[in-house]
C-alpha cells in the first residue's frame, strides 16, 4: 500500500485529487492539505511514502516543504505537481529533492499511474520539462567542451606521473626532492587543469591529452 499525501492550495483542485486517490487501488490517502505549513504540523513523514505537492503554495513553497520533509524522512519521494513549466521551477524542485515533476492537467489516469510509478522506481517527468533537462545537460556538455585546456607545466608533468603510476605524496616528495606540501600544492593545480577530483580521472586525461 502506497501512503500517500497531497498538499495543494486550490480547494476545488485538492478535493477531486482527493477523491481520485482515494478511489485508487493501492493507494492509501494518509492526508490532503492546502498549506505546506497545515502539513508539516500533522504529518509524520516517516510513516509517508510519496508526497504530492505542488510549488506555489502560500507560506512556505511547495520546493521548501520537500526539503523540511525530506530532511525528517529521507526515504520520501516527493513529486512536483504544477502549472509550471519553466527550468527554475524544475530546478527549484529537483534541488530541493523531488523524484519527480508532472505538469498539471494530465489525465486522472496518468496521474495514479505516476504515484505508482515513482513508488515503483521509476522517474516521472512531463515530456515538456523533460526538454528543460535534456536542454540543460547539452548546455552544460558544450560548455565544457568549450572550456579552455590550460596545459601542464613541465614540473606538474613529472608530479602526474608518479601520481597516476600511485604514489604517494610522501614519495613524490622524496623522489622530487621537495616538500609534501608542495606536492599537495601542484597536486591541486593538476585537478584544475584537468578539471577532475580524483586520481582516477586524472589518469584518464593524461591519457587523452599525451601526458603519459
Amino acid at each position: 500500500m502506497i501512503r500517500l499525501v497531497i498538499v495543494e492550495d486550490d480547494p476545488a483542485m485538492l478535493a477531486a485529487l482527493g477523491r481520485l486517490f482515494a478511489a485508487a487501488d493501492g493507494i492509501h490517502l494518509v492526508g490532503a492539505y492546502e498549506t505546506a505549513e497545515a502539513a508539516l504540523q500533522e504529518v509524520d513523514w516517516k510513516e509517508v511514502d510519496v508526497l504530492l505537492t505542488d510549488l506555489d503554495l502560500p507560506g512556505l513553497t511547495g520546493p521548501q516543504l520537500i526539503a523540511v520533509a525530506r530532511g525528517q524522512a529521507p526515504q520520501l519521494l516527493a513529486l512536483a505537481h504544477t502549472v509550471h513549466e519553466q527550468r527554475e521551477s524544475l530546478f527549484q524542485a529537483l534541488r530541493a529533492g523531488a523524484y519527480g515533476y508532472l505538469v498539471k492537467g494530465m489525465p486522472a489516469p496518468a496521474l495514479v499511474q505516476a504515484i505508482r510509478a515513482i513508488f515503483g522506481g521509476e522517474t516521472p517527468i512531463s515530456p515538456l520539462v523533460a526538454r528543460h533537462l535534456i536542454a540543460q545537460f547539452h548546455e552544460t556538455e558544450a560548455a565544457a567542451s568549450a572550456a579552455p585546456q590550460e596545459d601542464l607545466t613541465s614540473r606538474e608533468r613529472e608530479v602526474l606521473r608518479s601520481f597516476t603510476r600511485g604514489s604517494t605524496y610522501d614519495e613524490i616528495a622524496d623522489a622530487m626532492g621537495i616538500s609534501r606540501h608542495t606536492v599537495h600544492t601542484h597536486i591541486r593545480n593538476i585537478y584544475g587543469k584537468l578539471h577532475v577530483n580524483s586520481r582516477k580521472q586524472a589518469l584518464r586525461q593524461a591519457l587523452s591529452r599525451g601526458y603519459l
